[in-house]
């Protein structure tokens, strides 16, 4: 016996028998038809040949982005199977992961502590009061998993489900409140949160530790590059998904150096291109092609290593409409095509564990103290116009909605210390008082991408910004806002990020995310984080606006250019 066959033989019985002993999933060794023997002699002369598959898992909601992101992922090694007859030995084994983050029983704990507002109220978070009850969530949940495991069942791949409550309660929900509950002023985006600390944290370390999995992937339109992968040649003689893998690889390469080729203001982020003699690199965060479903901004708040072994099969994908020039089928296309069950279901908005509820009388149970009432307050007369049921239900920019009054007024701030309930208003929704064009984050909390070499200090920040410089990046503070040019400056006495945007942005909010992008169109996201304050407003600052100098709220706001 050759000594590379005995070794072979030993680690295949030493990792069965620690499998047993531990009652954990270990990778099993691969079928063949042959002995054990003959199979560790086969791995000693040919590991490519009966080496353990990729397993995939891929978190599966029952909407329709999810359902065909598994369906790409085995559609992709069918059609190869085919084409590469050569390369059938090794494919991918794809499992889906079906979570759910609220117990909605606890509820019923809480229902009775606050009343909650009266009925109408609706914010940027959530929806008019559409079902109250938590039975009708649970149904709602449930029927959510229904409809994943029809998915399942349709594309012959095994569903696991899990509860992750109780991190979800610990890392984002109880997180939450305490933002708003401490700061009135401040409106938080759980969804933010929701990214960082559940789908890419606990819900990637059970795919990762309970099932095995070698690769996360999720419905998400954004696109990752991954910088340490092997070239196509490299990979020739490789498996079909490392050779998918590596083809997704270079073309994402090539739009990144496109797309800041031809940027001078950029040329600091060439150098974090290079992938030619270096060893570990970080991947990078790109938006979706389908710039209309870009989920970019959800995810900047995902830590960098978090990436390493995701994957998101509809980055390059286009939800229900397309460019002339392409001729892919769309998502919808796809999905009705392939007789996916849910591929007519409509797209899930709002908040995952309010769905649709009101926000307001949701939010009532779970506050420390109950909200209390206070004034509505005109910003230029100093009048109060109305009354309304506690600021934390209002967010700047939403319309304040006083009933028996004939001026549609907008939330264009609120109140601090002993005037903290005061919500106060503005006529129009591009009145002065809702526009500002600074913010300042936490440098601390911002959460780089992608960025740096290891053993460097301070890697992970943008090189100009160590050295006392500043960049000029796009950002945007809203999710789909379109995207706005301005310059950063790292302030070391203040440990601030301090934004400064080349137009006025409506409604910067306290507790919602700024989120930093470079390249061209702004392909490449930098990171994200928590606004902790903005600039003076136009109005306190007594200057007045003109249209053209206005940066559009969101993709559909049409009363202005971008």
């Amino acid at each position: 016996w050759n000594l590379d066959v005995i070794d072979v033989f030993f680690v295949i019985q030493m990792r069965g028998r620690a499998g047993a002993i531990f009652g954990r999933t270990t990778k099993t060794t691969p079928k063949c038809d042959t002995d054990l023997f003959a199979t560790a002699q086969a791995a000693a002369i040919s590991p490519r040949r009966c080496k353990p598959r990729p397993k995939i898992a891929v978190a599966m909601s029952g909407g329709v982005d999810s359902s065909v992101a598994a369906h790409v992922l085995l559609n992709t090694k069918r059609a190869s199977r085919a084409e590469e007859g050569t390369l059938v030995s090794e494919e991918v084994d794809v499992v889906g992961l079906h979570m759910s983050n609220w117990n909605a029983l606890d509820e019923d704990r809480e229902a009775s502590r606050n009343p909650g507002p009266s009925s109408g109220t609706k914010t940027d978070l959530g929806y008019d009061d559409q079902s109250t009850s938590s039975s009708a969530f649970c149904q709602s949940s449930e029927k959510e998993y229904t409809d994943a495991k029809s998915v399942a069942d349709h594309l012959s791949i095994p569903l696991h489900r899990v509860s992750f409550a109780s991190e979800y309660w610990m890392s984002v929900f109880e997180p939450f409140v305490a933002s708003m509950s401490q700061d009135s002023r401040s409106s938080p985006n759980p969804d933010f949160g929701c990214n960082t600390h559940i789908k890419f944290g606990a819900m990637r370390n059970y795919a990762r530790d309970r099932l095995g999995a070698d690769w996360i992937a999720t419905g998400h339109y954004a696109q990752l590059w991954h910088r340490n992968l092997p070239t196509r040649d490299e990979r020739e003689s490789s498996s079909i998904f490392e050779h998918w893998m590596a083809t997704q690889s270079e073309d994402l390469g090539c739009q990144v150096r496109e797309s800041i080729s031809d940027r001078a203001e950029e040329v600091w982020l060439l150098a974090e291109t290079e992938t030619e003699g270096i060893g570990h690199l970080p991947p990078m965060l790109l938006a979706g092609a389908d710039r209309g479903k870009d989920q970019s901004y959800f995810l900047s708040g995902v830590k960098t290593e978090s990436f390493r072994d995701v994957i998101f099969p509809l980055g390059s994908s286009y939800k229900s409409q397309q460019p002339a020039s392409s001729s892919q089928p769309t998502v919808r296309d796809i999905a009705i095509e392939a007789g996916i069950p849910t591929a007519s279901k409509r797209d899930s908005v709002g908040i995952c564990f309010i769905g649709k509820r009101n926000f307001g009388g949701f939010m009532s149970q779970y506050m420390p103290e109950p909200p209390r009432p206070g004034n509505f307050v005109d910003v230029d007369t100093g009048k109060v116009v109305g009354r309304h049921d506690g600021s934390l239900y209002y967010t700047v920019g939403q319309g304040a909605r006083i009933s028996g009054v004939g001026t549609r007024y907008f939330v264009c701030d609120k109140g601090s210390g002993d005037d903290s309930n005061t919500v106060f208003v503005c006529d129009g929704t591009h009145h002065p008082a809702l526009f500002s064009d600074e913010l300042a984050v936490d440098f601390s909390s911002f959460n780089w991408i992608g960025l740096g070499r290891s053993g460097r200090e301070l890697n992970h920040v943008p090189r100009p910004l160590r050295e006392g410089k500043t960049i000029d990046a796009w950002a945007r503070t809203r999710h789909l806002q379109p995207l706005v040019r301005c310059t950063v400056r790292w302030d070391r006495d203040g440990e601030k990020l301090r934004m400064k945007f080349h137009r006025a942005i409506r409604a910067i909010t306290p507790g919602q995310i700024a989120c930093l992008y470079a390249g061209k169109e702004g392909l490449i996201c930098l990171g994200g984080g928590p606004i902790e304050s903005r600039g003076k407003s136009y109005f306190e600052c007594g200057m007045d606006l003109a249209l053209p100098s206005i940066h559009p709220s969101g993709h559909n706001d049409l009363s202005l250019s971008s």
